[in-house]
């Protein structure tokens, strides 16, 4: 409990950071129209290929690696081994995974950014749009607050059935996010 805290900390920080200066930046360009939402509908397109094009990838490695045997235990990763280090490495972790948004925050962010908000309303979507990217980390936070041995064992039954299914997962999710994305950007231009 004690190094997710940290590594959501320091994720929480650096995305709600780098995310709130990326949609002033872009605030201050010509590539963010208010009253045009051509860049908007750029980014969903660009966004949409990206996801079909990693669920393609993701797919194509899954049906490879089926054929291959596993050829022993996987090492843990660095960013595995860090967490098991402390509380501050788990922060910096938080932080160092979390310094480039990915291409569905950079989509989300565009968005926000084209809304042409005040300030503090703009922050505050920011923020809200993080803490809810980060909700798969803060119910199990939340939850071991108050039932931590029943918490444990739901975690590891779910962590267990996500390791067999995680591919299958995401090709699902990426291909359902390619599909919003391209019916938005579509429909904005």
């Amino acid at each position: 409990m004690r190094l997710l805290s940290w590594f959501l900390a320091g994720a929480l920080l650096t995305t709600v950071t780098i995310g709130t200066l990326v949609v002033f930046l872009l605030q201050q360009t010509d590539l963010v129209s208010h009253s045009r939402t051509t860049f908007g509908a750029a980014a969903d397109l660009v966004g949409s290929a990206a996801a079909l094009l990693a669920a393609f990838f993701l797919r194509r490695r899954g049906r490879s690696e089926d054929r291959t045997p596993p050829t022993g235990p996987r090492s843990p990763g660095w960013s595995e081994r860090a967490l098991t280090r402390g509380g501050l490495l788990a922060f910096v972790v938080g932080i160092v995974l979390n310094v480039f948004p990915g291409v569905f925050p950079f989509v989300a962010l565009t968005h926000i950014a084209e809304l042409d908000y005040s300030h503090g309303a703009t922050v505050a979507l920011v923020v809200g749009f993080y803490l809810i990217m980060f909700v798969p980390a803060e119910v199990p936070l939340a939850s071991y607050l108050f039932a931590p041995q029943r918490t444990t064992v739901v975690v590891g039954r779910f962590n267990s059935w996500l390791k067999r299914n995680a591919r299958s997962v995401a090709v699902y999710v990426l291909v359902a996010i390619a599909i919003y994305l391209a019916a938005r950007g579509i429909a904005a231009l």
